[in-house]
């Protein structure tokens, strides 16, 4: 007896075609989400010129000088070899009888030798490159210099350029027909996906030049990855970062046009410091804390008072020497406790919480234990709620906030990228109620409710991927999204009478073991360049936008740091050991000179290895609130109507959540009595874009104001009648 067909041949075909396609699919799935670290990727070749070879080097290294650019006055030149250890080179420049010597210059891998004022006229001049080490190894060339192309660039005094300093980004300022654009000369592709943001929003054409404004401080962020970029969170894929942060000197302009509102413009006085530290400590002017609003901040620079803080804004700093508590913030992280596990915070008794809280009066008082989750477990809130409470019976003017755990209404960090739309939060306006699960009462009713008189809004910068089809990122949406979080706070009856704040960082966090950013650092002694591996900066743009809207809608910021007090030695660097903390590349100037000569003077603090330009955006922040302090104290908020696309945008009791969703500007403003003081942003539109709206005042009065960028703008006036307004949230 014959055995049963089981399957006909039609079907094993199908079966078959079916594992073919599956296999192919299973690959194309592995191709994008699985490991590339095995290919190479080439840089594409590009149209630079090419030197031309007049005597070559002894065979025994074959030095040969390959590409070159002229940008401005400087001119680099792609040097080859085949054995390392030939730098530094005396380079000889020479042009009919004019002859130029630059003596002992650096190379490293990385760059291209770089010779930065060179002033010849256009046409064939000759460079000679010679090994200091290796007297043999030298070799002649003939360049085409373009006398046209001096002034491209602007004068190195009229602007700063900080972050990563190699082939792979190379941003300037270029000037043409009296417009300003931002120009990356390197241009480097390899073949996988490229995406380039200024201010965290992709542009196009910045290889070509995208034209600019003067005045602002832009950071250009370059990154790679062998895959689409909304895989940017796959490790496996191969990824490159790089980022710059180009900051622009004002030019003086006059404007003609006319409107109902002074703007409170970024001061001429005002420029980001030309080094690591910062000089807001020194250079701003003396200002008093505007009244009744909470900054908190840290020293940065430990060759300044904290008395310099006090009188620039400040109101309170951390870990001060003979400064009264009262002037002082404290956080109380994990070591607080000894860095012991919840466990063991969970078998504590009342007695044993209380003996723990035995504390300053410091004026300010933030938790950020990190229980290893934020959602605290029933005997972890406890023992928290046993602590809160002898604080407050001993300080009982004492601020306190949980840093870690957040208010009533956890800032949901809304976005249009994944999860819930911005307007599946209309209703907490209309029902306000806590979403945080540590302030639920306890089964005996004790809860945190009554404890904390401060609110803090997390505006820690989000990642910038992935990416909607007009460029925009999460991070787009931290302000306004900040913004919700702290109105719904508002109307939780129990947090009425707290004070509302920002609390946040200067640098985004990675998430996904994102690649570091190589931050280039100039030493002197010994001479020559420092690479430290550093976290990607977040856009001056938004540190202005949080500190302004911090201050004037609600009632200040916490700006955490991640450091004590720096010296300013430019060769006082704590170099880490191998496998200590952050990664290190060192490229001695005479090619010899020990990484480990590079530290602090005795008894003194390091070097900042990070220009922090973000810290001294939030100060001038504080000083533009101050312009409008008289207003500010005491005004009552309401929301704007604006035209836009000639149509009326008339605000409503969620509008920040229109905002979001319709990716809008958001017009808001604070009244008191006859004035005014408007505040305004788009978070949404290209870093260069700018857009003028007509604003609608409370008196009916139509005035316009002009947004650009991410930026935030802030304005002042009067209106023809005094207003009483209720606030619009």
């Amino acid at each position: 007896m014959s055995k049963k067909r089981i399957f006909s041949k039609k079907v094993i075909y199908w079966v078959i075609g079916i594992l073919i396609i599956l296999a192919g699919t299973c690959f194309w799935a592995w191709n994008r989400f699985g490991p590339a670290e095995h290919r190479i990727y080439a840089q594409k070749v590009q149209n630079f010129p090419i030197a031309k070879t007049l005597s070559a080097a002894s065979q025994t290294c074959n030095l040969k000088v390959n590409q070159y650019r002229q940008i401005g006055k400087e001119i680099q030149f792609e040097i080859q070899a085949t054995v390392a250890g030939l730098a530094p080179y005396d380079v000889e420049i020479s042009q009919g009888d004019s002859v130029l010597h630059f003596n002992s210059v650096p190379h490293r891998n990385g760059l291209w030798l770089t010779l930065p004022e060179i002033t010849l006229h256009s046409g064939l001049a000759q460079i000679k490159v010679n090994s200091i080490s290796h007297p043999a190894c030298q070799t002649t060339a003939s360049f085409t210099y373009k006398e046209d192309q001096i002034n491209e660039i602007l004068p190195a005094g009229q602007w700063v350029r900080q972050g990563s300093k190699d082939n792979w980004l190379d941003v300037r300022p270029v000037k043409k027909a009296g417009k300003i654009y931002l120009r990356d000369f390197a241009n480097y592709e390899d073949g996988r996906t490229r995406v380039i943001m200024v201010d965290g929003i992709t542009v196009e054409g910045i290889g070509k030049g995208i034209e600019v404004r003067p005045g602002y401080l832009y950071s250009v962020t370059a990154r790679w990855i062998d895959a689409p970029y909304n895989d940017w969170w796959n490790k496996l894929r191969n990824r490159t970062l790089r980022q710059q942060n180009i900051w622009i000197s004002q030019q003086d302009t006059s404007s003609t046009e006319k409107s109902e509102l002074t703007e409170i413009k970024i001061p001429k006085w005002f420029s980001p410091s030309k080094n690591t530290n910062v000089t807001f400590d020194t250079k701003f002017p003396e200002f008093e804390p505007i009244k009744g609003k909470l900054v908190m901040q840290y020293r940065l620079n430990a060759y300044v008072s904290p008395q310099n803080y006090f009188s620039r804004g400040v109101g309170y700093l951390i870990g001060e020497k003979d400064v009264p508590p009262q002037k002082l913030h404290y956080t109380a992280t994990p070591n607080y406790f000894g860095d012991k596990g919840e466990g063991w915070f969970s078998g504590l008794n009342k007695q044993a919480v209380e003996s723990l809280a035995g504390i300053p009066d410091f004026g300010v008082y933030a938790f950020d234990f990190e229980f290893w989750s934020q959602n605290y477990p029933p005997k972890v809130k406890q023992g928290l709620i046993w602590f809160t409470e002898y604080i407050r019976k001993s300080h009982p003017n004492m601020l306190i906030m949980d840093y870690w755990g957040g208010g009533a209404y956890t800032n949901p960090h809304i976005n249009t990228m994944k999860g819930k739309d911005p307007l599946d939060y209309v209703s907490d306006y209309y029902q306000p109620k806590s979403n945080n699960s540590n302030f639920d009462p306890l089964p005996d009713g004790g809860s945190f409710q009554n404890l904390f008189n401060v609110t803090p809004a997390d505006v820690y910068p989000r990642p910038m991927f992935p990416m909607d089809k007009q460029g925009n990122s999460a991070n787009n949406f931290a302000l306004l999204s900040a913004v919700h979080s702290l109105r719904i706070n508002k109307l939780i009856p129990y947090q009425k009478n707290n004070k509302f704040i920002f609390y946040g960082w200067n640098r985004y966090m990675p998430l996904y073991q994102d690649p570091i950013v190589p931050w280039n650092l100039q030493t002197t002694n010994p001479k020559g360049e420092l690479i430290l591996n550093q976290l990607e900066m977040m856009p001056a743009s938004q540190a202005l936008g949080f500190s302004l809207f911090s201050l004037v809608l609600f009632d200040g910021y916490y700006l955490w740091h991640d450091g004590g007090p720096n010296g300013n030695d430019p060769n006082g660097y704590w170099i880490p050991k191998d496998g200590e903390g952050w990664g290190k590349e060192w490229y001695p100037a005479d090619g010899k000179a020990d990484v480990y000569s590079l530290k602090p003077a005795p008894g003194m603090p390091g070097t900042p290895a990070y220009w922090d330009y973000p810290t001294e955006y939030y100060v001038l922040g504080n000083w533009m609130a101050k312009q409008v302090e008289d207003i500010i104290v005491g005004g009552i908020t309401q929301d704007l109507p604006f035209e836009i696309n000639n149509k009326r945008v008339q605000p409503r009791k969620e509008q920040v959540l229109i905002a979001m969703d319709k990716k809008e500007p958001f017009v808001t403003s604070i009244v008191k009595g006859n004035q005014i003081a408007v505040l305004a942003v788009d978070s949404f539109q290209a870093p260069n874009v700018v857009k003028k709206l007509t604003v609608i005042l409370p008196d009916g009065t139509k005035a316009n104001i002009e947004l650009y960028g991410n930026w935030p703008v802030l304005y002042r006036g009067k209106l023809k009648i005094t207003q009483s307004v209720k606030t619009a949230h």
